[in-house]
């Protein structure tokens, strides 16, 4: 059900009154380049399949293709601590300056390094095989044997990676590990759920189909207010500095072979962290998209056939956005599900015991007067004018996240190659640390010197374009997928509303009607057994009265709801946060741009003394 296709839609231009124009209409998610594999991200469609291993060592590029090297072999426990070090966001990668950093504690010449660090990754990042690999290698050259990846392979096949001496503890921490999330808590087994739904898959094709962009029938007779010029955000005063914070983690895989199935971790202020499943996610979607169909409310990211690390990550990041925007949305915030996804330790145990409700908002809520007539006579204009833009705003806003990714991922390959640019600057001051013309060689110790200068800053350099690009992908290009989707979920509420905001009100009126002369005449001819007839049709009417009282009490709870979103949740985030994001951007680019240029002018001071002759 979850693995349903989902089709892909044409990049183009869209229709101002049709939503299914959209290229983004099924998959909101697609066209991350930051997936190296060249898939779409968000697809549901199988990760491709690794690649088999290059004959030729200097060919050895793709991360997947160390699987068929390090195969089933036991990995020394060594590997794992050093690996921990350098990936403390729990991504399954790190950066080259990080294996740079853990190879250097290895009191290998630098040149060694250097090659090692070239055989085994030509990426910006380096996966978890590629790090074993370099381990492997490492423990190679320090019991002087050959370096060869197919040496690696025949070592592994007999279960017998070589075990390195590295110095972790006197390992500096690294000043580019932005680390927005890290959990400390143990492992555990979380309960796999059952749905307790039987919908089809609410990530695949959309549900509601396009609906005119009329009002129904009976709404322009709602009109209570004159047109708006409400000043105000409806919230409380800085309420984007008070926003509750969830962290989702990655815990990893449980279950047996057959059954296995990946746990996040979800942490937040108001209880200790609790494991959840992607399927727990999914519950909690179905029960406040049911619950609030007239609130905006993100979708979740689908699943995949065989999903990989990068997907995975990604697929976290999606479900923390989601989860965060419930948690600070002002009206779904308070809701009893989802503090308890929040904070009960076993969501299955507790689902158990506690059937779920699926009763719309409306059912329990009433609007006052006030309410009422704070609602403007021009909602429909206001709403129509959204939904003339609301499809070019998320194209527009997909072209920044894809060049917001597209700048991060060229920031991280700076990154490396200034890693490797320090590691081949280390190789060249050791190849000429004697000179031909003896150990008194005042020009060559004094270039040498000057190289070494080079190099240490060249890894600052590293260290400062690694952190800048961690924190641009988990927290600025996080604030604009953010964005994104606050957009996509405008343009599913409009289609919830399309397709959910009609009633029977005008049927009910005339069945009234008919059924108040049937009365009429009954009363009128007055044959046997009238009374009872005449009680059954009076019932009916009652009946039916009621029901047009609820669905016109429902029309006005519908335009509340609509307004609300509209004016306070809609046009604070679409502005507020863009505001925050926009600015901190900013700030941060600034520092940024100052320390590298502290670092250079510090660079061209230490090499006044290099010597010409």
């Amino acid at each position: 059900m979850f693995n349903a296709p989902r089709p892909v839609q044409p990049y183009g231009a869209t229709s101002a009154s049709s939503f299914g124009a959209s290229f983004v209409v099924d998959n909101p998610l697609a066209s991350s380049v930051y997936d190296s594999d060249g898939l779409d991200p968000w697809s549901s469609a199988p990760s491709p399949a690794p690649p088999t291993l290059p004959t030729s060592i200097s060919t050895t590029n793709a991360s997947a293709g160390f699987a068929s090297v390090i195969a089933d072999a036991t990995v020394p426990e060594i590997y794992h601590r050093a690996f921990a070090l350098v990936d403390i966001t729990n991504t399954g990668e790190t950066s080259v300056n990080g294996l740079s950093r853990v190879l250097g504690s290895s009191s290998l010449p630098a040149s060694t390094v250097e090659r090692i660090v070239s055989l085994v990754s030509s990426r910006p990042r380096v996966s978890k095989l590629e790090f074993f690999v370099a381990l492997a290698l490492v423990a190679l050259a320090q019991s002087s044997r050959d370096l060869s990846i197919e040496r690696v392979a025949v070592l592994a096949q007999e279960d017998a990676l070589p075990v390195p001496q590295l110095d972790l503890e006197s390992l500096a921490p690294s000043t580019s590990a932005y680390t927005p999330y890290r959990s400390n808590a143990p492992e555990v087994h979380a309960p796999a759920p059952t749905r307790a739904f039987t919908s089809d898959d609410p990530w695949n094709v959309s549900k509601f189909p396009n609906a005119p962009t009329e009002p129904p029938n009976g709404a322009a007779s709602m009109s209570n207010g004159a047109p708006s010029s409400i000043s105000g955000s409806g919230l409380p005063k800085d309420w984007w500095k008070k926003l509750e914070t969830v962290n989702v983690n990655i815990l990893g895989q449980q279950g047996f072979i057959l059954n296995r199935y990946l746990v996040y971790e979800v942490a937040t202020d108001r209880a200790p962290p609790v494991p959840r499943r992607y399927s727990e996610f999914v519950i909690l979607w179905d029960c406040l998209v049911k619950r609030y169909p007239f609130r905006l409310l993100p979708s979740l990211p689908p699943k995949r056939i065989g999903p990989d690390d990068s997907f995975l990550e990604q697929r976290r990041r999606g479900l923390a956005r989601f989860i965060n925007f419930a948690v600070n949305h002002p009206v779904i915030k308070e809701d009893g599900l989802l503090a308890v996804f929040l904070t009960e330790p076993s969501f299955e145990s507790w689902r158990k015991h506690s059937p779920i409700s699926y009763e719309e908002e409306s059912a329990s809520k009433r609007v006052d007067r006030v309410e009422e007539m704070s609602i403007p006579s021009d909602l429909e204009e206001k709403l129509a004018v959204v939904r003339g833009k609301i499809s070019v705003l998320i194209e527009q806003w997909q072209k920044i996240c894809i060049l917001a990714e597209r700048m991060i991922k060229r920031r991280e390959a700076a990154a490396a190659d200034s890693a490797r640019l320090t590691n081949t600057l280390k190789a060249l001051a050791e190849v000429n640390e004697r000179c031909w013309r003896g150990d008194d060689c005042l020009l060559c110790a004094g270039v040498r010197q000057g190289v070494s200068n080079i190099a240490q800053h060249t890894q600052r350099h590293a260290d400062a374009m690694e952190h800048r690009s961690r924190t641009l992908l988990y927290s600025t290009l996080e604030a604009l997928k953010s964005q994104r989707d606050l957009y996509i979920a405008t343009r599913d509420l409009f289609i919830r509303h399309d397709r959910l905001s009609g009633d029977q009100v005008e049927k009910l009126k005339k069945r009234v009607e008919t059924t108040s002369l049937k009365l009429e005449n009954v009363k009128q001819a007055q044959k046997d057994n009238w009374q009872v007839e005449a009680d059954k049709l009076a019932v009916t009417i009652e009946k039916d009265q009621a029901a047009i009282s609820a669905a016109l009490n429902r029309r006005v709870f519908i335009r509340v709801c609509m307004w609300h979103e509209l004016r306070v949740v809609l046009h604070n985030r679409e502005n507020t946060l863009l505001t925050d994001a926009v600015k901190t951007f900013a700030r941060e680019e600034r520092d940024f741009s100052e320390g590298i240029t502290a670092n250079w002018g510090s660079l061209a001071d230490a090499l006044e003394t290099m010597p010409y002759e």
